[in-house]
């Protein structure tokens, strides 16, 4: 036959839990490259005994308050008010403080996978390599550039455009369009950043034909091979940032602030060997 093929597919899985700290250091907070603490009044990032690595930790967002009424009748929040987030009373103490702040989040996969392959027919090859990522969170940052008005005034998604809460649209999960800063808006750490991470991405694909040896040895070559190469052609993934894969430093990755994407690139090559 004429045919030939071959097939590689793992998979790794990951345990991140913290097992212990330094004598007496309950946990620590990290601020990450993309976030500093006085624009949002809080650290993404805590690691502590018991928790993944780098885990998100923040308020914990059950919505936009719909109305007056709903205001007066939730735990007192510094700002409340109809359009904003309303955050869970994580203590049951009746009124939303920094210790109502939690888990929101984690950025390490449970797995990774990937898998090459390679087909062979006559003087034609095939081969292709997948890469994918499960079960992981990320920060999108950016949206704390792009969704409300004071952060950066000059620049809104479409989200914020069309999709803010109204009176009219009450089923909006983008808070409302004003100039407002406080926790209940821009100025707090919370699960409204985090979003599913997972993707599966076309990291090579690569169509190449080998000149026949005789065809090659009359203009001079031993061999001689063209193709044609596709990266990062695609990529399946609910993540709404520009990319779910992310750099970062150990003790505090996950978080998007923006980061150049991988970019897709078309390769056209020749192999020669004289």
């Amino acid at each position: 036959s004429d045919w030939k093929y071959e097939a590689n597919l793992a998979f790794t899985t990951y345990k991140n839990n913290i097992e212990s700290l330094a004598k007496d250091v309950k946990f620590f907070d990290v601020n990450s490259s993309a976030s500093e603490e006085g624009r949002i009044g809080g650290r993404f990032v805590r690691n502590e005994a018991g928790h993944p690595i780098s885990s998100f930790y923040g308020y914990k967002s059950i919505g936009l308050f719909q109305s007056s009424a709903e205001v007066s009748g939730a735990p007192a929040q510094e700002g409340a008010g109809p359009g904003r987030f309303r955050y869970k009373d994580v203590n049951g103490d009746g009124v939303i403080t920094p210790d109502d702040r939690t888990y929101i989040g984690n950025p390490n996969p449970k797995f990774t996978y990937g898998l090459n392959l390679n087909l062979g027919y006559k003087a034609f090859d095939l081969t292709v390599f997948f890469y994918g990522v499960q079960g992981k969170d990320l920060i999108n940052y950016t949206k704390w550039w792009n969704d409300f008005v004071p952060s950066f005034q000059t620049r809104k998604s479409q989200n914020a455009l069309y999709n803010s809460w109204t009176p009219t649209n009450p089923g909006a999960t983008t808070p409302i369009a004003e100039t407002a800063s406080n926790i209940s808006t821009n100025q707090a750490v919370k699960s409204y950043y985090v979003e599913n991470g997972s993707y599966l991405r076309a990291k090579n694909i690569q169509l190449a034909y080998n000149i026949p040896s005789a065809m090659a040895q009359k203009i001079g070559l031993q061999k001689a091979r063209v193709y044609v190469q596709g990266v990062n052609l695609f990529t399946v993934t609910k993540y709404k940032g520009l990319d779910p894969e992310l750099g970062g430093s150990d003790n505090a990755f996950g978080v998007d602030g923006g980061q150049y994407p991988n970019t897709k690139q078309y390769i056209l090559g020749v192999n020669l060997s004289f």
